[in-house]
């Protein structure tokens, strides 16, 4: 029977805007080691930076999953 690992990341939307590029390398990167990006989960938050005092921000959460590489079942 196939099993998965999975893998879950949180990115910081305002990183993102300055480094798309960067963001996209590591997709790629992930993806040749089989790693598949299954789904994203959104999480507003309240934040700061240099161009605004207090905003409303996003947080990505990206869930990753690849066939598991051990070769062992996944326990319950």
């Amino acid at each position: 029977m196939e099993t998965f690992e999975y893998k879950t990341v949180t990115v910081d939307c305002k990183d993102m805007e300055h480094s798309q590029d960067t963001l996209t390398a590591q997709l790629n990167r992930w993806g040749k080691e089989g790693w598949e990006l299954v789904s994203s989960l959104t999480h507003p938050y309240l934040g700061s930076s240099q161009y605004s005092l207090v905003g409303l921000a996003h947080r990505v959460t990206l869930i990753f999953k690849r066939l598991n590489q051990s070769g062992e079942a996944a326990q319950a």
